[in-house]
Protein backbone atom coordinates (compact mmCIF):
# COMPACT_ATOMS: atom_id res chain seq x y z
CA UNK A 1 0.00 0.00 0.00
CA UNK A 2 1.74 3.56 -1.21
CA UNK A 3 2.07 6.19 1.72
CA UNK A 4 2.04 9.77 1.61
CA UNK A 5 5.06 11.23 3.97
CA UNK A 6 4.00 14.66 5.38
CA UNK A 7 7.22 16.05 6.63
CA UNK A 8 5.20 18.36 8.87
CA UNK A 9 7.91 18.78 11.34
CA UNK A 10 7.97 22.27 11.16
CA UNK A 11 5.72 23.07 13.62
CA UNK A 12 4.64 25.19 16.99
CA UNK A 13 5.78 22.35 18.59
CA UNK A 14 8.67 21.29 17.00
CA UNK A 15 10.13 25.00 16.77
CA UNK A 16 8.79 27.13 19.23
CA UNK A 17 9.88 30.41 18.78
CA UNK A 18 12.13 29.75 16.22
CA UNK A 19 9.29 29.23 12.94
CA UNK A 20 11.66 29.44 10.21
CA UNK A 21 11.89 28.10 7.03
CA UNK A 22 15.36 27.96 6.91
CA UNK A 23 16.19 26.39 10.40
CA UNK A 24 17.29 22.70 10.01
CA UNK A 25 14.51 21.60 11.85
CA UNK A 26 12.58 21.96 8.98
CA UNK A 27 14.85 21.32 6.57
CA UNK A 28 14.85 17.58 6.76
CA UNK A 29 12.87 16.48 3.79
CA UNK A 30 16.25 14.73 2.61
CA UNK A 31 16.54 12.60 5.62
CA UNK A 32 13.04 11.77 5.41
CA UNK A 33 12.83 10.72 2.43
CA UNK A 34 14.32 7.43 3.43
CA UNK A 35 11.35 6.56 4.58
CA UNK A 36 9.92 6.09 0.92
CA UNK A 37 9.30 2.87 -1.07
CA UNK A 38 8.04 1.88 -4.50
CA UNK A 39 5.52 4.86 -5.51
CA UNK A 40 4.96 6.97 -2.77
CA UNK A 41 4.09 10.96 -2.17
CA UNK A 42 6.61 12.91 0.15
CA UNK A 43 5.20 16.30 0.98
CA UNK A 44 8.34 18.35 1.72
CA UNK A 45 8.94 21.85 2.94
CA UNK A 46 12.16 21.62 0.56
CA UNK A 47 12.66 19.96 -2.86
CA UNK A 48 14.94 16.92 -2.97
CA UNK A 49 17.60 16.59 -5.36
CA UNK A 50 16.78 14.04 -8.31
CA UNK A 51 20.33 12.68 -8.01
CA UNK A 52 20.11 11.61 -3.88
CA UNK A 53 16.67 10.07 -5.11
CA UNK A 54 18.62 8.36 -7.09
CA UNK A 55 21.23 7.18 -4.19
CA UNK A 56 18.13 6.43 -2.33
CA UNK A 57 16.42 3.81 -4.60
CA UNK A 58 19.74 2.40 -5.66
CA UNK A 59 20.84 1.60 -2.12
CA UNK A 60 16.92 0.33 -1.00
CA UNK A 61 16.04 -1.37 -4.11
CA UNK A 62 13.44 0.15 -5.84
CA UNK A 63 12.51 2.80 -8.64
CA UNK A 64 13.13 6.11 -7.30
CA UNK A 65 11.06 7.69 -10.91
CA UNK A 66 8.17 6.10 -8.78
CA UNK A 67 8.82 8.29 -5.55
CA UNK A 68 7.04 11.96 -6.45
CA UNK A 69 8.16 14.70 -3.90
CA UNK A 70 5.35 17.89 -3.63
CA UNK A 71 7.31 20.78 -2.30
CA UNK A 72 6.63 24.66 -2.89
CA UNK A 73 9.60 25.63 -0.37
CA UNK A 74 7.67 26.81 2.76
CA UNK A 75 6.62 24.61 5.89
CA UNK A 76 4.31 21.92 5.47
CA UNK A 77 1.54 23.18 7.82
CA UNK A 78 -1.79 22.62 7.65
CA UNK A 79 -2.75 25.50 6.26
CA UNK A 80 -0.24 24.47 3.54
CA UNK A 81 -1.64 20.60 3.35
CA UNK A 82 -5.60 21.95 2.90
CA UNK A 83 -4.26 24.78 0.42
CA UNK A 84 -6.32 24.42 -3.15
CA UNK A 85 -3.32 23.38 -5.27
CA UNK A 86 -1.73 20.94 -3.06
CA UNK A 87 -4.86 19.44 -2.30
CA UNK A 88 -5.75 19.04 -6.31
CA UNK A 89 -1.99 17.79 -6.34
CA UNK A 90 -2.84 14.77 -4.33
CA UNK A 91 -6.13 14.09 -5.55
CA UNK A 92 -4.79 13.60 -8.81
CA UNK A 93 -1.27 11.59 -7.37
CA UNK A 94 -3.93 9.21 -5.28
CA UNK A 95 -6.89 8.84 -7.76
CA UNK A 96 -6.27 5.46 -8.90
CA UNK A 97 -8.53 3.70 -6.94
CA UNK A 98 -5.45 1.98 -5.08
CA UNK A 99 -5.81 2.11 -1.19
CA UNK A 100 -3.39 4.75 0.47
CA UNK A 101 -1.98 5.33 4.31
CA UNK A 102 -1.03 8.58 5.60
CA UNK A 103 2.60 8.81 7.65
CA UNK A 104 2.34 12.25 9.11
CA UNK A 105 5.30 13.16 11.55
CA UNK A 106 2.12 14.95 13.82
CA UNK A 107 -1.36 13.63 13.59
CA UNK A 108 -2.91 17.17 13.21
CA UNK A 109 -6.35 17.96 12.58
CA UNK A 110 -5.06 19.28 9.23
CA UNK A 111 -3.74 16.03 8.59
CA UNK A 112 -7.22 14.16 9.61
CA UNK A 113 -8.95 16.46 7.54
CA UNK A 114 -7.15 15.91 4.71
CA UNK A 115 -7.36 12.07 5.22
CA UNK A 116 -11.35 12.76 4.75
CA UNK A 117 -11.37 15.02 1.79
CA UNK A 118 -8.68 12.46 -0.08
CA UNK A 119 -11.24 9.52 0.74
CA UNK A 120 -8.18 7.94 2.65
CA UNK A 121 -10.29 5.28 4.62
CA UNK A 122 -10.74 6.20 8.32
CA UNK A 123 -8.36 4.91 11.25
CA UNK A 124 -8.21 5.26 14.74
CA UNK A 125 -7.08 8.28 16.33
CA UNK A 126 -8.33 10.54 13.40
CA UNK A 127 -10.72 11.61 15.86
CA UNK A 128 -8.55 12.08 18.18
CA UNK A 129 -6.25 14.07 16.03
CA UNK A 130 -9.01 15.88 14.79
CA UNK A 131 -9.57 17.65 18.32
CA UNK A 132 -5.78 18.52 18.62
CA UNK A 133 -5.34 15.54 21.07
CA UNK A 134 -1.65 15.60 20.20
CA UNK A 135 -1.82 18.72 21.99
CA UNK A 136 -1.75 16.66 25.43
CA UNK A 137 1.55 15.08 24.19
CA UNK A 138 3.97 17.50 23.16
CA UNK A 139 4.22 20.19 25.74
CA UNK A 140 6.57 19.86 28.78
CA UNK A 141 4.05 20.80 30.92
CA UNK A 142 1.56 18.55 30.07
CA UNK A 143 4.45 15.61 30.20
CA UNK A 144 4.57 16.44 33.70
CA UNK A 145 1.36 16.07 34.29
CA UNK A 146 0.53 12.82 32.42
CA UNK A 147 4.23 11.23 33.57
CA UNK A 148 3.32 12.21 37.13
CA UNK A 149 -0.11 10.85 36.76
CA UNK A 150 1.43 7.34 35.64
CA UNK A 151 3.88 7.00 38.21
CA UNK A 152 7.02 7.96 36.20
CA UNK A 153 10.09 8.82 37.91
CA UNK A 154 10.85 12.42 37.08
CA UNK A 155 13.07 15.04 38.29
CA UNK A 156 12.31 17.69 41.35
CA UNK A 157 9.95 20.20 39.30
CA UNK A 158 6.74 22.30 38.54
CA UNK A 159 5.18 23.87 36.34
CA UNK A 160 5.39 27.68 36.30
CA UNK A 161 2.29 29.99 34.86
CA UNK A 162 4.14 33.67 35.71
CA UNK A 163 7.18 35.47 36.32
CA UNK A 164 6.49 34.97 39.94
CA UNK A 165 5.71 31.29 39.63
CA UNK A 166 8.53 30.81 37.75
CA UNK A 167 11.28 32.59 40.18
CA UNK A 168 9.33 30.63 43.18
CA UNK A 169 10.25 27.65 41.31
CA UNK A 170 13.49 28.24 40.47
CA UNK A 171 13.69 29.17 44.10
CA UNK A 172 12.42 25.85 45.49
CA UNK A 173 14.45 23.44 42.93
CA UNK A 174 17.80 24.91 43.01
CA UNK A 175 19.33 23.50 46.00
CA UNK A 176 18.70 20.39 44.98
CA UNK A 177 21.87 19.75 42.32
CA UNK A 178 22.66 23.50 42.10
CA UNK A 179 21.67 23.65 38.73
CA UNK A 180 17.59 24.12 37.54
CA UNK A 181 16.80 23.61 33.28
CA UNK A 182 13.93 26.14 32.10
CA UNK A 183 12.00 24.28 29.29
CA UNK A 184 9.62 26.42 26.64
CA UNK A 185 6.12 24.93 26.68
CA UNK A 186 6.88 24.07 23.09
CA UNK A 187 10.44 23.29 21.44
CA UNK A 188 12.66 20.37 20.09
CA UNK A 189 15.98 19.60 20.51
CA UNK A 190 17.13 22.01 23.12
CA UNK A 191 16.20 25.04 21.28
CA UNK A 192 13.46 25.99 23.99
CA UNK A 193 15.36 24.91 27.34
CA UNK A 194 17.97 27.28 28.91
CA UNK A 195 19.63 26.47 32.19
CA UNK A 196 20.06 28.24 35.86
CA UNK A 197 23.21 27.66 38.14
CA UNK A 198 25.13 28.57 40.91
CA UNK A 199 28.21 26.65 39.60
CA UNK A 200 30.11 27.37 36.69
CA UNK A 201 28.09 28.68 33.11
CA UNK A 202 29.47 25.80 30.88
CA UNK A 203 27.50 24.42 28.19
CA UNK A 204 25.00 21.88 29.60
CA UNK A 205 23.10 18.45 27.61
CA UNK A 206 19.67 19.27 26.87
CA UNK A 207 19.70 23.51 26.84
CA UNK A 208 20.83 26.03 24.14
CA UNK A 209 22.39 28.28 27.05
CA UNK A 210 23.76 28.47 30.96
CA UNK A 211 23.19 31.49 33.05
CA UNK A 212 24.16 32.22 36.33
CA UNK A 213 22.08 32.61 39.34
CA UNK A 214 22.56 35.52 41.18
CA UNK A 215 20.95 37.15 44.36
CA UNK A 216 17.73 38.65 42.51
CA UNK A 217 15.81 35.82 41.17
CA UNK A 218 12.94 37.38 41.05
CA UNK A 219 14.29 39.50 37.94
CA UNK A 220 16.31 36.89 36.99
CA UNK A 221 13.14 34.86 36.76
CA UNK A 222 11.50 37.84 34.59
CA UNK A 223 14.20 37.83 31.76
CA UNK A 224 13.76 34.15 31.54
CA UNK A 225 10.49 34.79 31.05
CA UNK A 226 10.65 37.39 28.47
CA UNK A 227 13.10 34.56 26.70
CA UNK A 228 10.91 31.19 26.68
CA UNK A 229 7.43 32.19 27.38
CA UNK A 230 5.02 33.07 24.22
CA UNK A 231 1.22 33.59 23.08
CA UNK A 232 1.34 29.64 22.08
CA UNK A 233 2.69 29.32 26.01
CA UNK A 234 0.84 27.44 28.37
CA UNK A 235 3.58 27.69 31.04
CA UNK A 236 7.41 26.91 31.57
CA UNK A 237 8.63 23.84 32.91
CA UNK A 238 11.14 24.04 35.97
CA UNK A 239 13.31 20.97 37.22
CA UNK A 240 16.17 20.28 38.78
CA UNK A 241 19.11 19.50 36.74
CA UNK A 242 20.78 16.16 36.82
CA UNK A 243 24.37 14.96 35.26
CA UNK A 244 23.83 12.14 33.47
CA UNK A 245 25.72 8.54 32.83
CA UNK A 246 23.35 8.40 29.89
CA UNK A 247 21.10 10.26 27.86
CA UNK A 248 18.86 7.96 25.76
CA UNK A 249 15.09 7.55 24.18
CA UNK A 250 12.68 4.67 23.57
CA UNK A 251 10.19 4.76 20.59
CA UNK A 252 7.00 3.24 20.27
CA UNK A 253 4.07 2.71 17.22
CA UNK A 254 0.76 2.75 18.21
CA UNK A 255 -1.18 0.74 16.26
CA UNK A 256 -5.16 1.02 15.35
CA UNK A 257 -5.44 -1.51 18.08
CA UNK A 258 -4.60 0.80 20.55
CA UNK A 259 -1.29 -1.58 21.73
CA UNK A 260 2.26 -0.02 21.93
CA UNK A 261 4.71 -1.69 20.12
CA UNK A 262 8.17 -1.12 20.80
CA UNK A 263 10.43 0.29 17.56
CA UNK A 264 14.02 1.08 19.09
CA UNK A 265 16.16 2.82 21.79
CA UNK A 266 18.97 5.39 21.05
CA UNK A 267 21.55 6.80 23.09
CA UNK A 268 22.46 10.21 22.76
CA UNK A 269 25.98 11.90 21.21
CA UNK A 270 27.32 15.18 22.52
CA UNK A 271 30.67 16.89 22.54
CA UNK A 272 31.98 20.21 23.44
CA UNK A 273 32.50 23.24 20.62
CA UNK A 274 35.82 23.93 19.35
CA UNK A 275 34.66 27.71 19.71
CA UNK A 276 35.37 27.93 23.39
CA UNK A 277 32.48 30.74 23.10
CA UNK A 278 29.91 28.73 21.91
CA UNK A 279 26.77 28.27 24.82
CA UNK A 280 25.65 25.25 23.22
CA UNK A 281 27.49 21.67 22.79
CA UNK A 282 27.79 19.69 19.48
CA UNK A 283 24.91 17.40 18.35
CA UNK A 284 27.34 14.24 17.23
CA UNK A 285 24.39 12.12 16.47
CA UNK A 286 22.76 9.12 17.90
CA UNK A 287 24.14 5.16 18.67
CA UNK A 288 21.30 3.04 18.29
CA UNK A 289 20.38 0.52 20.22
CA UNK A 290 21.68 2.32 23.41
CA UNK A 291 23.65 0.02 25.42
CA UNK A 292 22.12 0.54 28.37
CA UNK A 293 22.73 -1.68 31.66
CA UNK A 294 20.36 -4.96 32.24
CA UNK A 295 18.74 -3.82 34.92
CA UNK A 296 18.63 0.24 33.77
CA UNK A 297 17.35 -1.14 30.37
CA UNK A 298 14.55 -3.55 31.82
CA UNK A 299 13.24 -0.64 34.22
CA UNK A 300 13.33 2.51 31.31
CA UNK A 301 11.44 -0.10 29.28
CA UNK A 302 8.66 -0.87 32.49
CA UNK A 303 8.01 2.91 33.15
CA UNK A 304 8.42 3.63 28.75
CA UNK A 305 5.82 1.33 28.19
CA UNK A 306 3.21 2.17 30.63
CA UNK A 307 3.48 5.62 29.85
CA UNK A 308 3.14 4.31 26.39
CA UNK A 309 0.21 2.78 26.97
CA UNK A 310 -1.67 6.09 28.48
CA UNK A 311 -1.27 7.99 25.45
CA UNK A 312 -3.00 4.79 23.26
CA UNK A 313 -5.77 5.00 25.92
CA UNK A 314 -6.60 8.64 25.54
CA UNK A 315 -6.68 7.94 21.93
CA UNK A 316 -3.68 8.60 20.42
CA UNK A 317 -2.21 6.38 17.41
CA UNK A 318 1.14 6.66 15.71
CA UNK A 319 4.80 6.99 16.96
CA UNK A 320 5.77 8.39 20.29
CA UNK A 321 9.45 8.57 21.51
CA UNK A 322 10.25 9.22 25.35
CA UNK A 323 13.33 10.50 26.63
CA UNK A 324 15.07 9.63 29.58
CA UNK A 325 18.49 9.97 31.44
CA UNK A 326 20.39 7.94 34.24
CA UNK A 327 22.18 10.25 36.88
CA UNK A 328 25.26 9.93 37.53
CA UNK A 329 24.13 8.42 41.24
CA UNK A 330 22.29 5.93 39.19
CA UNK A 331 18.77 6.97 39.32
CA UNK A 332 16.33 7.10 36.21
CA UNK A 333 14.52 9.84 35.03
CA UNK A 334 12.24 10.88 32.68
CA UNK A 335 12.38 14.10 31.00
CA UNK A 336 10.23 14.26 27.69
CA UNK A 337 7.74 12.55 25.93
CA UNK A 338 6.67 13.13 21.92
CA UNK A 339 4.06 12.60 19.93
CA UNK A 340 5.72 12.27 16.63
CA UNK A 341 8.85 10.59 14.42
CA UNK A 342 11.90 10.34 16.65
CA UNK A 343 15.15 11.37 15.73
CA UNK A 344 16.81 7.94 14.99
CA UNK A 345 13.52 6.59 13.06
CA UNK A 346 14.88 7.12 9.75
CA UNK A 347 18.26 4.99 11.19
CA UNK A 348 15.93 2.51 12.62
CA UNK A 349 13.78 2.68 9.48
CA UNK A 350 16.71 1.77 6.99
CA UNK A 351 18.72 -0.75 8.99
CA UNK A 352 15.48 -2.58 9.45
CA UNK A 353 14.70 -2.84 5.66
CA UNK A 354 18.66 -3.68 5.02
CA UNK A 355 19.07 -5.85 8.00
CA UNK A 356 16.06 -7.29 8.79
CA UNK A 357 13.38 -7.14 11.95
CA UNK A 358 15.76 -7.81 14.91
CA UNK A 359 18.37 -6.34 13.60
CA UNK A 360 19.51 -4.76 16.72
CA UNK A 361 20.75 -8.08 17.90
CA UNK A 362 23.53 -8.69 15.77
CA UNK A 363 24.41 -5.21 14.56
CA UNK A 364 24.18 -1.62 15.66
CA UNK A 365 24.32 2.34 13.93
CA UNK A 366 25.61 5.51 14.85
CA UNK A 367 24.19 8.62 13.17
CA UNK A 368 26.82 11.46 12.58
CA UNK A 369 26.35 15.21 11.84
CA UNK A 370 29.38 16.67 13.13
CA UNK A 371 31.56 15.88 9.96
CA UNK A 372 32.56 18.08 7.70
CA UNK A 373 29.99 19.22 4.45
CA UNK A 374 30.52 18.21 0.82
CA UNK A 375 28.28 17.90 -2.31
CA UNK A 376 26.24 14.54 -2.80
CA UNK A 377 28.76 13.48 -5.77
CA UNK A 378 31.98 14.28 -3.40
CA UNK A 379 30.89 12.29 -0.89
CA UNK A 380 29.67 8.93 -2.54
CA UNK A 381 33.44 8.96 -4.60
CA UNK A 382 35.04 9.20 -1.85
CA UNK A 383 33.12 6.52 -0.26
CA UNK A 384 33.63 4.33 -2.96
CA UNK A 385 37.55 5.33 -3.07
CA UNK A 386 37.65 4.27 0.51
CA UNK A 387 35.81 0.88 0.02
CA UNK A 388 33.04 2.72 2.59
CA UNK A 389 30.05 2.28 1.15
CA UNK A 390 27.41 0.26 2.76
CA UNK A 391 27.98 -3.52 1.63
CA UNK A 392 24.85 -5.74 1.15
CA UNK A 393 27.28 -8.21 1.19
CA UNK A 394 28.66 -7.55 4.51
CA UNK A 395 26.19 -5.86 5.66
CA UNK A 396 28.82 -2.81 7.24
CA UNK A 397 29.35 0.69 6.21
CA UNK A 398 28.15 4.30 5.45
CA UNK A 399 24.88 5.60 3.62
CA UNK A 400 24.41 9.03 3.25
CA UNK A 401 21.30 9.99 5.40
CA UNK A 402 21.40 14.16 3.88
CA UNK A 403 23.54 16.49 2.20
CA UNK A 404 21.11 19.40 1.24
CA UNK A 405 23.12 22.13 -0.02
CA UNK A 406 21.17 24.78 1.71
CA UNK A 407 22.08 24.25 4.97
CA UNK A 408 25.71 25.00 6.47
CA UNK A 409 26.18 21.66 8.53
CA UNK A 410 24.10 19.51 5.40
CA UNK A 411 25.94 16.27 5.77
CA UNK A 412 24.18 13.54 7.78
CA UNK A 413 25.87 9.83 7.33
CA UNK A 414 24.76 6.64 8.85
CA UNK A 415 27.08 4.01 10.09
CA UNK A 416 26.11 0.41 10.39
CA UNK A 417 28.46 -2.35 11.60
CA UNK A 418 28.59 -5.89 13.11
CA UNK A 419 29.45 -4.15 17.01
CA UNK A 420 29.94 -1.00 18.71
CA UNK A 421 33.73 -1.24 17.99
CA UNK A 422 33.22 -2.19 14.32
CA UNK A 423 31.25 1.00 14.16
CA UNK A 424 33.37 3.30 15.64
CA UNK A 425 36.04 1.89 13.43
CA UNK A 426 33.93 2.75 10.39
CA UNK A 427 33.19 5.85 11.71
CA UNK A 428 36.88 7.14 12.01
CA UNK A 429 37.79 5.82 8.95
CA UNK A 430 34.95 8.35 7.07
CA UNK A 431 36.23 11.68 9.47
CA UNK A 432 39.12 10.73 8.01
CA UNK A 433 38.52 10.54 4.58
CA UNK A 434 36.11 13.74 4.93
CA UNK A 435 38.98 15.72 6.67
Amino acid sequence: MPKIIILNVGTAHALGDHASSTHPITRSGWRHAWFAEQGDVIVSPVAVDEDFLGYLGETMGFDPGTVTVLSRDRLVTDEFLLSGDVLEELRELTGGGSPWRLMPCFWTPGVAELASLLGIDARAGLAFADQRGSDLLNRKTHFRQLAAGAGLPLPQGSVARTPRELARAIERHLPCTGTVIVKQDDGAGGLGNLCLTRGETTPLPGSRETRKVGEDIPALADEVWAALADDLSHGLVVESYHASAYQFYLEYAIGDDGVPAFLDSGEIRLRPDSDPESTELVWVGLDIPAALPPALAAEAMHHSLRLASLTAQIGYRGHINIDAIATTSGDLVFNEINARWGGGLVAHSICERLLGKGYADHHVAATLRDVPPAPLEAVLRTLGEEQLHFSHDTSEGVLVLACDPLLVNNLECLVVGATRDRAREIEARLRKALA
